[in-house]
């Protein structure tokens, strides 16, 4: 029952964080946000690595999957926050939905592995529901091909899939929870970069309590302990059973931004989420089930 738990704990947790994320934009620029969200969570984190007694221990081989992967990992999440910019968090949670149907066609692409015809149905389905709800409805009217934010949150699925794939076998080879460490500090350390040649770096400005309570929960909950949790839950139930409870995310994201947000909930959004949810069912049949976790 516990192992249960925690997972649906995790994914409720994740699809909260475009909320957060949502109110986050409007008082702090995109890489202010993941800079804080990696200050924050990174000390959490290490401090449940030594309460666990997980050693961090890399060899000379592990360290191009720690830059690239830290590398790709810092992108995805400053193209996220960008998206929500001019996005809601409902149309962030639905879109995110498709991260195993493009981490499928990049395996393909990048290792070779087949798709199969219920890969190929299930991203078409997919992309009818996504087209669905960029256009909100009005697919004829092309203008919705202009929608930044939706398309940057599509985005972020491909660099979180190219995440997936560059840290694969480093995570098989070493404790996740230590490679997540590793990968969080060389995102931390690009994202101080940016800031430094930015001239960013050191502007302090007050939050309100709202976006306040949202970072720690972006950093908290949505980075450190989220982690945790999926980690345990899928060491104690394995991969393919784990990756069955991502299918709450979405629903985790609506439940939460329609009354928090005040975003819309109608025939729309539930064809167009249902649509995406379906393809994604029917793109994983058939395969092992392995599903890494998304954000």
């Amino acid at each position: 029952m516990l192992p249960h738990l925690l997972l649906l704990g995790v994914v409720i947790i994740w699809g909260c964080t475009f909320i957060a994320t949502k109110i986050l934009v409007a008082e702090l620029h995109p890489v202010e946000i993941v800079a804080a969200r990696l200050a924050i969570g990174i000390p959490v984190l290490g401090g449940l690595l030594l309460a666990k007694r997980v050693p961090l221990r890399f060899t000379r081989a592990d360290l191009t999957a720690l830059l690239v992967g830290g590398t790709i990992f810092a992108v995805h999440f400053v193209i996220q926050a960008a998206g929500l910019v001019t996005t809601t968090a409902t149309n962030t949670g639905w879109i995110i939905a498709v991260t195993p149907l493009v981490l499928a066609v990049l395996s393909f692409v990048l290792l070779g592995e087949r798709i199969g015809g219920g890969g190929i149905a299930g991203i078409a389905i997919a992309t009818a529901g996504i087209a669905l709800l960029v256009s909100r409805g009005r697919i004829a009217d092309l203008s919705w091909l202009r929608s930044t934010g939706d398309w940057l949150i599509l985005l972020s699925t491909l660099t979180w899939s190219l995440y997936t794939v560059s840290t694969r076998n480093l995570v098989r080879r070493r404790d996740p929870l230590a490679v997540t460490l590793g990968i969080l500090t060389v995102a931390a350390a690009c994202v101080a970069v940016v800031m430094v040649l930015s001239g960013d770096l050191g502007r302090i400005r007050p939050l309100s309590l709202r976006a306040t309570a949202a970072l720690l929960y972006l950093a908290i909950p949505g980075m450190a302990i989220g982690q945790w949790l999926w980690q345990e839950g899928v060491a104690r139930l394995g991969a393919a059973r784990a990756g069955l409870y991502l299918y709450i995310e979405p629903l985790s994201t609506v439940a939460a931004a329609v009354p928090l947000l005040g975003e819309p909930f109608g025939p729309v959004v539930i064809v167009g989420g249902g649509l995406v949810l379906a393809g994604v069912y029917v793109g994983q049949r058939g395969r092992d089930g392995r599903r890494e976790p998304i954000e």
